[in-house]
């Protein structure tokens, strides 16, 4: 088949969600077999209800009001059932975990070849060699409840190549990703590409894949606003992404702003770590050891690491979700344990629906809150800045993956905590919703509240963070 050959088509292609406003909106586009397609545009915009529509989510899971002819492989998808969409694409979807079936790697990645009726030495074989090449075969025995948000995604990139489809749709494949392996998700899509594979790809980060992109496509307000060649994209300069809302084409450096070993006398310091070792529980081996540093009041640090070295295990530990091993954690100079430090902080967690209660987004943020005045002007305040107010009165679960994160965010701040963590705040994000973040995260730094963001996204690193804190080796 010849690489100008259409292998998707949308024709004039409309959808909205049950009971909801057109969340796409006269849509059509034609995308070649072996080309590399960059979905960017808002949070909420319509880039993943974009890709349902490819992978078979839309009609098949989430229902809704379709127009309009949408074509693989020359059948139109309204003639395919619903296991067909398998053959034919492999999906990573922008939370890993509501993609997954069973409780081990293993058995995820061979999931979808064994319902195929694949033979177990070709699924064997298939699977042995994507587990090498992901770099994730130390991970292949291990229960998916144990992984890191990036070691989940990177076993869900790899179910996907076990059919060996013809069409990948990843929806925010980067987001939890360090950046090592960033450059090995774009090295894997390069691979693909010169196998004649074609990809589309939903993103808000895209500096790693400036090498592999074919085309560009802006979506706003559930239309397609803009379309760039690569040439045409690489060319746009930092006003001009700043124009539509976009993050940086080009790869930031992290500027170590100050030590990550502590840096003054303690005489100041606030929160302080002396000599700590954690573990995913308290009767487990140790995963980190002799863990040394101290934030003052107002502190905004960010802790980076590859995917997997335990940098959330460290943040659960400090906040009191879990208790060290050893060593001491003090607060105002005084050792404080893990119940009456959950007192003190406050966790927004990397999984945003663990964290998602009330059945509207004021309500959740006003969940726990005294009802007072005051409470319902910051949560109206929070909501207007995080542009989250016009959906006040909808239940979160119908909002966009950014549009959770950032009322995630927002609730965190209502809570006013002395300690304050982030664990990937960025993941979903556009450019200007990142910087309003960057803004609040300022607001809250001037108040005397600790605040430990960990975070590959290094441009808003360099953006929020006075001091990094990398563990482990470079990723």
């Amino acid at each position: 088949m010849p690489k100008s050959k259409n292998i998707i088509s949308l024709v004039d292609v409309s959808f909205s969600y049950n009971n909801a406003e057109e969340q796409l909106k006269h849509i059509s586009i034609n995308i070649k077999k072996g080309s590399c397609i960059l979905i960017t545009g808002s949070s909420g915009c319509g880039k993943t209800t974009l890709t349902r529509l490819i992978n078979g989510l839309i009609p098949h899971y989430y229902e809704g009001e379709l127009s309009g002819d949408i074509i693989i492989n020359d059948k139109k998808t309204n003639q395919m059932e619903a296991w067909e969409y398998g053959l034919y694409v492999g999906s990573v979807f922008q939370d890993a975990r509501s993609q997954f079936f069973t409780s081990t790697v293993i058995d995820e990645v061979a999931f979808s070849a064994e319902n195929y009726g694949k033979s177990p030495k070709w699924i064997k074989e298939r699977m042995n060699s994507i587990l090498e090449y992901n770099e994730i075969s130390y991970l292949k025995n291990q229960k998916l409840i144990n992984l890191s948000s990036g070691e989940k995604q990177k076993v869900a990139m790899a179910a996907a190549q076990i059919n060996d489809p013809d069409i990948y749709v990843l929806d925010e494949p980067s987001a939890n990703l360090d950046n090592r392996s960033a450059w090995l998700l774009a090295e894997l899509i390069k691979q693909l590409k010169d196998m004649g594979k074609t990809i589309i790809i939903a993103e808000h980060r895209f500096f790693f894949l400036m090498e592999v992109l074919d085309e560009v496509v802006y979506m706003k307000n559930g239309e397609i606003d803009a379309r760039w060649t690569l040439d045409e994209f690489a060319a746009l300069t930092e006003k001009e992404l700043d124009y539509f809302g976009l993050r940086s084409n080009k790869m930031k450096q992290l500027k170590v702003k100050e030590s990550l070993e502590k840096n003054h006398d303690g005489s100041n310091s606030y929160l302080e770590i002396n000599d700590l070792a954690i573990s995913y529980n308290r009767f487990s081996k140790p995963i980190l050891t002799h863990l040394n540093f101290d934030f003052k009041k107002g502190d905004v640090v960010a802790i980076t690491g590859k995917n997997g070295v335990g940098k959330t295990t460290l943040a659960k530990t400090i906040c009191g979700l879990l208790i060290e091993n050893s060593g001491e954690i003090k607060l105002a100079s005084k050792t404080i344990r893990s119940k009456y430090r959950l007192n003190h902080s406050w966790f927004v967690l990397q999984d945003t629906d663990y964290q998602l209660f009330s059945d509207s987004v004021i309500n959740e943020m006003m969940l726990g809150m005294e009802q007072s005045e005051s409470n319902r002007q910051l949560a109206e305040k929070l909501l207007r800045e995080l542009n989250l107010w016009e959906y006040r009165e909808q239940h979160p679960a119908t909002l966009s993956g950014g549009q959770k994160q950032r009322l995630t965010f927002a609730v965190g701040l209502m809570r006013q905590p002395d300690i304050l963590i982030f664990d990937e705040p960025t993941s979903g994000l556009d450019a200007l919703n990142m910087k309003q973040i960057v803004k609040l995260i300022e607001e809250k730094s001037t108040k005397g509240t600790v605040i430990i963001i960990i975070s590959h996204d290094y441009e808003f690193i360099d953006l929020a963070c006075q001091r990094v804190v990398h563990i482990g080796d470079y990723g």
